[in-house]
């Protein structure tokens, strides 16, 4: 899917964070694999994007980039030309 995409704009793959997920890094050797292969086809940044309103969401933010951290730190985004980023909506 990812070779159909010729774009030269195209250069993030953003998961959405909401509700259930917030505050835990999606964690699977299937969805490391399948980001690996797809970065090998069309190189790109990944960004996780928190959605909606949470009276702890800064709180959850900090939970979220620790538990990044330990995974960047494990090597499962080496992969990748620069580390994942978080942004809030």
């Amino acid at each position: 899917m990812f070779s159909t995409i010729t774009s030269p704009a195209f250069s993030e793959l953003v998961i959405v964070v909401v509700d259930d997920l917030v505050g835990r890094v999606p964690l699977g050797i299937m969805l490391f694999e399948t980001l690996r292969e797809l970065n090998e086809v069309r190189p790109f940044k990944l960004v996780f994007l928190f959605m909606g309103p949470h009276p702890g969401l800064g709180e959850a933010r900090r939970a979220f980039e620790k538990d990044l951290d330990s995974v960047i730190a494990g090597g499962h985004f080496d992969f990748f030309d620069s580390p994942p980023t978080i942004r809030i909506t």
